[in-house]
């Protein structure tokens, strides 16, 4: 009695060969019959909300014609990981069916590259010879592990100083320097230019603002590097947090003494009558920082508002860079129409989503031609690209890393609401607690 073979539709196809995938027909081995090859369906999920989801569904659309053997089906979960993305996916990924192509906080692939549910890239990479020199090396060098590469970006987002240029030049401060090698810029002149945009009635009531102060992560980790501080010893093979010692509690201290010291941000109260979109929308606030995704909110300001660096201080120029990755999961069966989905995502349809005001962008390429270039308001968006240049610090490697940062940010806001007035004090406590931490969210070795 024979005994019957059976393949599944990916060993199927892998035997067949790429070249008759190309041609839209496969051969069965040994047998001269020719027979018709249905697309395989790829599936994407993204966890934007409108207008985003819109715009990179317009995107992706033409990827069925650019490569007629794969199918896309294109879904996304609105309000990001914490509102319902993450659920879903994590569901999905339970159940063993999970989108081909998906994003995932970056803090979130160590986890996955630990349970070792993600598909190499490496070899599609090599084998399209795929120019990653376009990325940030930083971005790739969190997405490699053992040799293989295990996603690509889904957007490269800079931080920048949003500044009302008109209150700068009517009150004569230096302005945010758009060039990051620039000499000047340096923390004294951002002291200076605080002094003086910040303006008070004569009841003393600070009615102008120089910077806006928040417990945003991203926000005061910068501040941290300006001084020469860290948050860990080293991000990719972390073993202890560092922000207890000398540049980190100097770039904490400055940064909250901002608000409480020298009255240059405003305070909670402040912010409660009215917050921070407002205070800039109505010309009250000198600065602000934030990402590309703040541009529809000053495309038609009533006045001239630009980007520039963070400000040069003991430890150099800072920045902070997001480099979310879009990963396969080795249950996909359709992995090579996913590879040819983050190529064509990063390739035909970066314009399209850069054009309408979707991301920065992913390539370096891609911001030069269209990001860089548009001409509606803020000015000098070449400083989001020169800060993805010039990435300077990842996120800490390690598979507990949400849960730090939340602790870290109940300390911080201690700090910045007044509670507590002395970083050093706020820094010694987060180190004690998020040490042990650390050696539990350690999942490989240097």
């Amino acid at each position: 009695m024979s005994k019957k073979l059976s393949f599944s539709r990916r060993d199927f196809l892998r035997m067949a060969g790429m070249s008759s995938l190309a041609a839209g027909v496969y051969t069965i081995p040994g047998v001269g019959q020719v027979i018709a090859q249905d697309a395989q369906e790829v599936t994407v999920m993204f966890w934007d909300g409108p207008p985003l989801i819109g715009i990179r569904e317009k995107a992706l659309a033409p990827f069925d014609e650019a490569y007629p053997d794969c199918k896309l089906n294109f879904t996304s979960v609105p309000g990001g990981p914490n509102q319902g993305y993450n659920d879903k996916l994590f569901t999905s990924l339970a159940a063993g069916i999970p989108p081909d192509v998906f994003i995932i906080e970056i803090g979130e692939l160590p986890g996955f590259l630990n349970r070792d549910l993600l598909v190499d890239l490496k070899p599609y990479i090599d084998a399209d010879n795929y120019d990653l020199s376009q990325f940030p090396d930083l971005a790739i060098e969190a997405y490699t592990h053992e040799g293989g590469i295990y996603g690509v970006p889904d957007n490269v987002a800079a931080l920048a100083i949003y500044y009302n240029q008109d209150m700068f030049e009517e009150n004569g401060a230096m302005l945010p320097t758009a060039q990051w090698d620039d000499e000047g810029w340096t923390v004294d002149d951002f002291f200076s230019s605080c002094e003086k945009l910040k303006k008070v009635d004569a009841n003393g009531r600070t009615t102008h603002f120089a910077y806006d102060v928040n417990g945003w992560d991203k926000h005061w980790q910068t501040w941290v590097r300006v001084f020469g501080g860290q948050v860990v010893d080293d991000p990719f093979f972390p073993t202890e947090c560092t922000l207890n010692e000398a540049g980190a509690v100097e770039g904490l201290q400055f940064f909250a003494d901002l608000r409480w010291e020298y009255g240059f941000a405003p305070r909670p109260e402040a912010l409660a009558e009215m917050g921070t979109g407002a205070l800039m929308q109505t010309g009250r606030l000198g600065m602000f920082v934030s990402g590309s995704w703040s541009f529809p909110s000053y495309r038609e300001a009533d006045f001239n508002i630009a980007l520039g660096h963070f400000p040069a201080g003991p430890g150099g120029r800072a920045n902070y860079v997001y480099y979310f990755p879009l990963v396969v999961p080795k249950t996909s069966e359709a992995p090579e129409c996913a590879w040819n989905l983050l190529k064509f995502f990063n390739g035909p349809a970066m314009e399209t989503i850069i054009k309408e005001g979707g991301l920065q962008g992913t390539t370096f390429e891609a911001q030069e031609k269209w990001f860089v270039t548009d001409p509606l308001p803020p000015a000098n968006k070449h400083v989001m690209l020169d800060a993805a240049r010039h990435f300077v610090a990842p996120d800490p490697v390690l598979t507990n890393w949400g849960e730090i940062t939340s602790i870290m940010a109940a300390q911080i806001d201690l700090l910045l609401i007044g509670e507590e007035r002395d970083a050093q004090v706020v820094c010694d406590e987060i180190v004690r607690q998020v040490n042990p931490l650390i050696q539990e969210g350690q999942w490989r070795s240097g």
